[in-house]
């Protein structure tokens, strides 16, 4: 049995890790394949799986056409390189719509290949490889909110048994600042008024309440009257205070963490945002299987810039 055979024996956890990289491995199993490298995109879900196969001339002279070899939904058969002179080999994988064929007969005369195999990975894989999680509620530092955020490799002795080299790259992980209060706090009184007598008579409206909707009416045809900022208008101006450009200028994370998206975290047809989302990314592997961190929010600052802006609109 091979290295890589054996390691996967001896695995009695990380079960979807397991199944995938067996299906893979026992299909190149003629090949005698060592994985050297595993590199996945855990946004974007891409990976790549970097083999060395050993391919004798007797194989090459035994071998006549090609060689099917089926892979796993999703996954396909990138490249192949010539170890001893360097250079790629070209058309040495076929797909003819249902599997894989190598055509073995027309190799070089090398024996050591660099195969690349690329495919797309599943949301429960990545479940198996990394532990990600972010704080749901603060933790309150004078005018500043913190957030702690922590990613991880799981069963890192496991994880390195199956490949020499791993890289996961843009592991995200999603903040959620609550914002309701500190927009409900900027809105003068009589706008929010008016927003509930809007509410208020829609609901008698759709109740079927005939009395109640007239009286509603009456007092709705009277605050018309006075000119003040439409739900659309509010709506417009409060979304300005949740996207990346406005609300970034308050948001900071700690190393070794960037700032990868800010956008609202709620329903976008409701007028007040309740929270807005803060994605984080960080990059994992055997050198640095933990990333731990805090994401700082300027919640004082915010309040008062958005308080600033919010009577600038109202006195127009």
């Amino acid at each position: 049995m091979t290295e890589i055979g054996t390691a996967l024996a001896a695995v009695q956890t990380a079960d979807v890790i397991m199944k995938q990289l067996k299906e893979i491995a026992e299909q190149l199993k003629p090949f005698k394949p060592d994985v050297k490298s595993f590199r996945i995109d855990y946004l974007e879900k891409n990976s790549e799986i970097k083999f060395l196969l050993y391919i004798p001339d007797s194989y090459k002279r035994k071998v006549t056409g090609k060689v099917p070899i089926p892979m796993p939904p999703g996954f396909h058969f990138d490249e192949m390189w010539d170890l001893d002179t360097m250079t790629q080999v070209p058309f040495s994988w076929t797909f003819d719509g249902k599997r894989w064929s190598l055509n073995a007969g027309k190799l070089p005369s090398s024996e050591k290949y660099w195969l690349t195999i690329k495919g797309k990975v599943t949301d429960e894989f990545l479940k198996e490889m990394v532990s990600v999680k972010a704080a749901e509620n603060p933790c309150k530092d004078g005018d500043t909110d913190k957030f702690w955020i922590h990613s991880a490799l799981k069963d890192v002795e496991i994880l390195q048994r199956l490949w020499e080299e791993l890289n996961i790259e843009r592991v995200n992980a999603d903040v959620r600042i609550g914002v309701e209060r500190m927009f409900t706090s900027a809105i003068p009184g009589r706008v929010k008024e008016f927003f509930e007598l809007q509410r208020d008579l829609l609901s008698a409206i759709r109740s079927g309440d005939r009395d109640r909707e007239q009286k509603l009416k009456f007092r709705y045809r009277r605050q018309t009257k006075i000119r003040m900022i439409s739900p659309s208008e509010l709506q417009d101006l409060l979304k300005g205070f949740v996207n990346g450009d406005f609300f970034g200028d308050f948001v900071s994370v700690s190393q070794p963490f960037i700032v990868n998206n800010i956008e609202p975290a709620n329903d976008p047809t409701v007028i007040v945002p309740e929270k807005v989302k803060v994605s984080v990314q960080t990059d994992l592997n055997y050198r640095m299987p933990t990333a731990k961190g805090d994401l700082c929010f300027q919640r004082r600052k915010f309040e008062e810039s958005v308080s600033k802006k919010v009577k600038e609109s109202f006195s127009k």
